[in-house]
């Protein structure tokens, strides 16, 4: 139940929350992707074996804001990808592929790496367009809870990771952008499920050239409304600690429909709780393991 959200604003704006994560659709990204796979076939030779155990059920970072705190299994590939539009005062903003490679390489561990989503955005006097950076991180799984349910057996793990200057010069961040998280997620019953995140990141603000510290919080309730579709609703926010720093905080709630047991879809909509005019977005993704 669990997504990595887009920031709503143009990637050059100091307010922008830093932990989109990529993808796109050019070219250059499937070459990207390409390799990474090579790379964990070579990392991961036990692939087979795994396959040949079971898998557990599908779980994702999307389409929510939220992470969650379950890893996925060693010698385990999962893709997921997406769009996402959004609008606020008078300016589109659209981004193109979201995408995120999980790669399982021990029971607790997985790696993950972001190519870089292509943006447009149209203001009412001028547009952009370029590749936003990528990102490359990790996932550690600290408690395990066993299959049990209730507050009392959460699964928590430890994210960390940093965007890349890769991308285009109107929409790069142009240095590396640092981030914790700290992921805690429950099953409350068979068919509910509850799910939080604090992080903190140190981002770079393009135009001033000046670094500044971001922190926030997410909080997500999943429910199985169905075999196959889930239902979620989540808040999430973003506050960079200056004083007067600007605040982002939101709503948003999606589905998600389970076509076959390592092929999810996707949807969500949200709406700012900023104070600014036409402030929501919505879109859609997918996610596929083997």
């Amino acid at each position: 139940m669990n997504k990595h959200f887009l920031g709503m604003r143009p990637a050059r704006q100091h307010d922008r929350p830093l932990y989109s994560v990529a993808g796109r659709c050019t070219t250059k990204a499937a070459l990207a992707t390409t390799a990474l796979l090579v790379l964990g076939c070579f990392i991961l030779p036990f692939e087979a074996a795994a396959q040949e155990a079971g898998s557990p059920p599908m779980v994702t970072d999307r389409p929510d804001a939220t992470e969650s705190g379950i890893t996925i299994a060693p010698g385990v590939f999962q893709l997921e990808s997406g769009y996402t539009f959004a609008a606020v005062e008078g300016v589109s903003i659209h981004d193109l592929g979201e995408i995120l490679l999980r790669v399982g390489v021990a029971d607790m561990l997985e790696l993950r790496f972001g190519v870089n989503s292509y943006q447009w955005v149209r203001a009412p006097n001028a547009t952009a367009r370029g590749l936003l950076d990528s990102s490359i991180g990790l996932k550690l799984r600290l408690v395990d809870s066993g299959g049990k349910t209730g507050l009392g057996n959460p699964q928590i793990a430890v994210l960390a990771s940093t965007s890349l200057p890769t991308g285009s010069s109107l929409v790069s961040q142009d240095k590396l952008q640092p981030e914790m998280r700290l992921a805690v997620s429950w099953d409350l019953s068979e068919r509910l499920a509850l799910g939080t995140n604090v992080f903190y990141a140190y981002g770079n603000d393009v135009i001033a050239d000046e670094r500044f510290h971001q922190a926030g919080a997410t909080l997500t309730l999943g429910v199985a409304l169905a075999d196959r579709w889930g239902a979620y609703g989540e808040y999430f926010g973003a506050y960079t600690l200056v004083q007067d720093g600007p605040r982002e905080n939101y709503l948003n709630g999606g589905i998600t429909f389970l076509v076959e047991r390592d092929f999810q879809l996707d949807a969500r909509v949200g709406y700012g709780l900023n104070g600014l005019d036409d402030d929501f977005f919505f879109g859609f993704g997918s996610a596929v393991r083997w």
